[in-house]
């Protein structure tokens, strides 16, 4: 018969290898349990909160596309690309001198409908006066009155023909709405341009906002107003503070992300529009909070709890939960004081009731 010895020990050998590497606290044969400091957390408050990263281009919020609102030859073109301007500055002069014809045109032929109207009303008295005494006829106090009536009609559309004639002038020239800089210039002086043709862009870059999109399962803890702190390509060094100013009601199609919106105030011009940007958005920013890993938690039929290392033997605690920061793996916790120790690795053998010693305690 073959000794048994060997065997035993052989198989002893390949449960230990099979428990290699795996944490276990120590038992002194007869006494407590032997944590190491590495299972245990002292209670501390501090601040904590997530970080959501973002990124995205530069776009300056104001700008605006100018076109032409006549046709004409334009003769004055006294802006170039990059320039900066002031509101009511020139941009775009047209030959007016068309515009100027048809205004005088138009004025003429308003005057002409006010005398024809003056004259007629005249008579429309005439016929009145005479009809009261008995020398005419209601007939030709009626046809007086239709002809003052139809040169009353006559005289609006005038006027509105010389209004619209005025706005064509002014219209002539195209004036900068706000103070910004010339972005885009597709245009010559000398060309000839069309109703509606793209004239000029003009940006405000005073003020820059970035549109990133946060994944929807982040979405609900962006708030109007967060602080975003930000890196732009070409900035190494620096760092630039925006805030969150708009937040799209939808999720963009095909993807798992909400466009949100961050603004920068950018007074003095660095920043350009089309450079790229990263930044992290911090939420769920929370001060003097206690919280604890996630594996420190422990359910039970009487809910969450841990087990506190307290006078040599660990006792269970029932705690509430609060934000969770799945980021950082931790949890906010309420039921604990600062300084308590709890058990914080994930040792599903000890129970509450063992004596415990902490190393280094």
């Amino acid at each position: 018969m073959l000794p048994t010895r060997p065997i035993i020990f052989s198989v002893m050998l390949i449960l230990g290898a099979g428990f290699a590497g795996k944490a276990f606290p120590q038992t002194a044969p007869g006494g407590p349990v032997e944590l190491a400091s590495v299972d245990v957390s002292t209670v501390v408050p501090r601040n904590i909160g997530s970080e959501v990263r973002i990124s995205g281009s530069l776009t300056p919020i104001r700008r605006t596309s100018l076109t032409a609102r006549v046709a004409g030859t334009i003769v004055e073109l006294p802006v170039q690309i990059g320039d900066v301007v002031k509101k009511g500055d020139l941009l775009v002069r047209f030959d007016t001198e068309g515009l100027n014809s048809a205004l005088t045109a138009r004025s003429a032929e308003l005057e002409a409908i006010a005398a024809q109207l003056e004259l007629a009303e005249n008579v429309l008295q005439r016929n009145i006066s005479l009809q009261d005494r008995g020398a005419s006829s209601q007939a030709s106090r009626l046809e007086a009155n239709a002809q003052v009536l139809n040169l009353r009609a006559q005289l609006r559309s005038k006027q509105a023909m010389v209004a619209d004639a005025k706005l064509a002038l002014d219209d002539g020239e195209v004036h900068a709405e706000f103070d910004g800089v010339i972005a885009a210039r597709p245009v010559e002086q000398g060309q000839t341009i069309p109703v509606n043709g793209e004239l000029l862009t003009v940006v405000d870059p005073k003020r820059m906002e970035v549109d990133a999109g946060v994944p929807t399962s982040r979405i609900p803890r962006v708030r109007i107003g967060q602080p975003v702190e930000l890196s732009v390509e070409g900035f190494q060094d620096r760092k630039f503070t925006g805030e969150v100013t708009r937040i799209a009601p939808t999720a963009v199609a095909g993807s798992r992300a909400v466009r949100v919106f961050v603004a920068i105030r950018n007074d003095d011009l660095l920043l350009k529009g089309g450079m790229f940007t990263t930044g992290v958005l911090r939420v769920d920013d929370q001060q003097n909070v206690i919280a604890l890993p996630m594996p420190a938690i422990r359910h039970d039929s009487g809910g969450p709890f841990v087990l506190k290392v307290e006078e040599g033997y660990l006792r269970r605690r029932e705690v509430s939960l609060g934000t969770v920061w799945s980021d950082q793996d931790l949890v906010e916790v309420r039921g604990l004081f600062s300084g308590d120790v709890v058990v914080s690795a994930p040792l599903p053998q000890l129970v509450a009731g063992v004596p415990v010693i902490v190393e280094g305690q």
